[in-house]
């Protein structure tokens, strides 16, 4: 369960050079799946769930995923946020398409195909807010103090589609893969950005070109 990440804040660049978004949310999560891959394979029904967001369907008409260049300009604590929640349903959907042709390997009985599913987790109050508040100031801190009694509680309603997607016997029994799924475990289309496959080939490609800068010999062929 991809999970962990940053919100909605201000543009800034890791020691790797990298939009620390997109290093986060992304590349990092990308790395993780990738090097678990081969026993996930192995393992069966096992599950693979991107925490993405509603805020992909927001994200810049601009983005193309073409160049490190693109993804470390400030374009703003909002769309830098959402810009990550469109790549992770696209590297996910991506992903389950290589692993069908067969470029990991023919899928058997014992090298099989993980259920592969992206989530929305709805509007719940977690500490990402607070980051909000160092990308806006003081308009930041108001709206912030002015959402978060609307929000929901991350453990009793927040966890629910993750949860869904990850233990449910719905998602062999329904052949629930590639899907998007909103509170609490409700398969529904993202946005046509996030269906876009020229996007999601990009992006495959800008992942792989950082990972192996950054990282030099992968256990893992993408």
């Amino acid at each position: 369960v991809c999970n962990a990440g940053l919100g909605v804040g201000p543009y800034n660049e890791s020691e790797d050079k990298l939009d620390t978004h997109m290093q986060a949310n992304v590349f990092a999560q990308a790395n993780l799946i990738l090097t678990l891959l081969l026993v996930l394979r192995k393992t069966k029904d096992s599950r693979i769930v991107s925490q993405s967001s509603d805020l992909h369907r927001a994200a810049p008409a601009s983005t193309k995923f073409e160049s490190v260049d693109e993804i470390n300009t400030d374009i703003g604590a909002t769309y830098l946020y959402n810009r990550t929640k469109l790549a992770q349903v696209l590297f996910s959907s991506e992903l389950l398409k290589r692993i069908e042709a067969g470029q990991f390997g023919t899928v058997t009985e014992t090298n099989g195909l993980p259920w592969i599913n992206s989530t929305h987790p709805g509007g719940i109050k977690t500490d990402q807010q607070f980051h909000a508040e160092e990308a806006y100031g003081t308009m930041g801190k108001i709206g912030v103090r002015l959402v978060r009694p609307f929000l929901a509680d991350p453990v009793d309603q927040g966890c629910r589609p993750a949860l869904f997607a990850t233990a449910s016997p719905d998602i062999v029994t329904k052949q629930i893969q590639g899907a998007y799924i909103v509170p609490d475990r409700k398969p529904t289309d993202p946005s046509s950005q996030a269906k876009d496959e020229t996007l999601s080939t990009n992006l495959w490609r800008l992942t792989k070109e950082v990972l192996e800068s950054k990282i030099g010999n992968l256990s893992y062929t993408m």
